[in-house]
């Protein structure tokens, strides 16, 4: 199906009272090239964009960052009797969560 849209700074503006199956899908928009503005990037601009360096400390502090994450990401998890009990704040979120879920499936 074909459907008119005006684009307005960002967004989408579909005619009318359209309700879709689905909260999120794929579309495909033909724009006439004449729309199209390309701003050409100059050499100059592209390796100002690509050199540029961080300062030693900087980089070091990155570095760190990025090693104490990864060994994070990494870390095997704890058995589950080593788990700590769920507090009544943790129960009353994965309620909550599991409330919306329900509800967002009883809307689509």
């Amino acid at each position: 199906m074909q459907i008119e849209a005006i684009y307005d700074h960002g967004r989408l503006e579909l005619p009318g009272q359209i309700r879709f199956a689905h909260q999120r899908f794929t579309v495909r928009i033909d724009v006439p090239d004449d729309i199209i503005v390309t701003h050409e990037v100059s050499q100059s601009e592209d390796q100002a964009r690509t050199s540029y360096t961080l300062p030693p400390e900087v980089a070091a502090l990155s570095q760190a960052m990025a090693d104490r994450l990864e060994r994070i990401r990494n870390a095997p998890l704890p058995p589950d009797e080593q788990l700590p009990p769920l507090t009544q704040k943790q129960y009353n979120r994965i309620e909550a969560f599991t409330f919306r879920d329900e509800f967002r499936k009883m809307r689509d």
